[in-house]
């Protein structure tokens, strides 16, 4: 993909940083708020918030994949606002896949944890239910902690539990992602990878692809 001369990343100062954790604490209080609320009225309904926590894991890997998507196929690392905080680190990780390996957690998770704030506040404005509070709990900590195991799936050593989770399939094994970085144009799902085949088979990205690139959206220039 095209390195832009003008792209440069958003600097990691204090201040950023300070936004990130800010982000990451919000996540935390409304997490712990809805399953405190989740509990308070799960009663008998525990088949229900079970279904609804697979259900949230596997929206957050699709979720997740197609901003994944974008950042690959469309704009550019000097494009104006999103340039540098969203499409730069996509274009950098295919660069150098590892590199992510290098950062900390505040780096991989605070823009995850602030996109998702306002999310999980709107879905503390109203009771939801059993299943629609367990989705939104496990929707959250997949997110959050979709960049961990992304970053897992690329480094040559993980925890013995990390390592189990990934033969199990439960988060995105070094197997399954390596055929996103040979193909560049499959599986982009990063929280589990279980989306991946289903969306790949229908081509359903490809499609995605073909009607914003109507609808005017620049898509990204090829080298």
């Amino acid at each position: 993909m095209r390195v832009a001369p003008g792209a440069v990343p958003i600097p990691r100062t204090k201040a950023v940083e300070a936004v990130e954790l800010l982000g990451l604490v919000a996540c935390a209080a409304a997490l712990a708020a809805l399953a405190a609320r989740a509990v308070g009225s799960l009663g008998s309904a525990y088949l229900s918030a079970a279904s609804g926590a697979l259900c949230g894991y596997l929206a957050a890997d699709v979720a997740t994949g197609f901003v994944h998507w974008f950042g690959d196929r469309f704009f550019e690392e000097d494009t104006p606002a999103i340039g540098p905080r969203l499409i730069q680190p996509f274009r950098e990780h295919h660069r150098d896949p590892a590199g992510m390996t290098r950062h900390g957690w505040l780096e991989l998770c605070g823009s995850s944890a602030l996109a998702l704030s306002p999310v999980l506040a709107a879905a503390l404005v109203r009771p939801l239910g059993p299943f629609l509070d367990g989705a939104m709990i496990a929707f959250g900590l997949a997110v959050l902690g979709t960049n961990l195991f992304h970053c897992w799936a690329h480094a040559e050593r993980v925890p013995r539990l990390v390592a189990r989770l990934q033969s199990a399939g439960l988060i995105l094994s070094p197997h399954t992602h390596a055929r996103h970085h040979a193909r560049h144009d499959a599986a982009y799902c990063v929280t589990s990878g279980w989306a991946n085949r289903a969306i790949d088979r229908l081509a359903l990205f490809a499609r995605l692809e073909r009607v914003f690139v109507r609808l005017g959206l620049p898509a990204t220039r090829q080298p």
